[in-house]
């Protein structure tokens, strides 16, 4: 009996100095800073098409585009607390658009990768928004307006492309030229 007491007593002091008191850590909440950046200078000067050319290249038929470029336009002029609502929104109309059939005249690879770029930069100003990072936003903002009016200067010389008669003599051109066999300055 004598030893387990002492078996005892050795636990209740071995329990008693181990015993930590819990420490009241104050609470520090971070507090995030609203977000805030300069209207980007692309965005005063987007890239937008005539009448005669939107009735002429039939683009008020192709709605998703319609869509996405007066999202655009609209974000051109957002308010900073609203930016998240209007990437994601954007983000979400650059991917049905991806998706949706692309008119005859404008279902060509430049036109489809102008707008990957523009739906990349999408991306890049949504991870900049939420991670509260204001000078990358208005880097990342800036670099979608200008390429986003890159996208609309590529649709523009599309279609203008599109009027030209390659072949008005009624003679085939070459589909390929291979310049090892016949070099540009060549004489045959």
């Amino acid at each position: 009996m004598l030893r387990f007491l002492s078996v005892l007593l050795l636990l209740i002091g071995f329990f008693s100095c181990n015993e930590k008191k819990a420490e009241i850590q104050p609470s520090t909440k971070k507090v995030l800073e609203p977000l805030t950046f300069d209207r980007p200078k692309a965005s005063r000067q987007l890239v937008k098409f005539s009448p005669e050319f939107i009735e002429e290249n039939q683009i008020n038929q192709w709605s998703e585009f319609n869509k996405f470029k007066e999202e655009m336009e609209d974000m051109s002029q957002l308010n900073p607390e609203g930016i998240m609502t209007f990437l994601s929104e954007l983000l979400k109309l650059t991917t049905a658009l991806l998706k949706a059939p692309f008119p005859d005249n404008f279902d060509k690879l430049p036109i489809y990768g102008r707008i990957k770029v523009v739906q990349t930069q999408i991306i890049k100003c949504h991870f900049y928004a939420s991670n509260q990072q204001n000078e990358k936003l208005n880097q990342a903002l800036d670099e979608l307006y200008s390429e986003y009016n890159i996208l609309m200067k590529r649709i523009i010389s599309v279609a203008e492309d599109n009027q030209i008669q390659l072949d008005s003599s009624g003679i085939d051109l070459p589909t390929s030229q291979d310049s090892k066999i016949y070099p540009a300055s060549s004489n045959k």
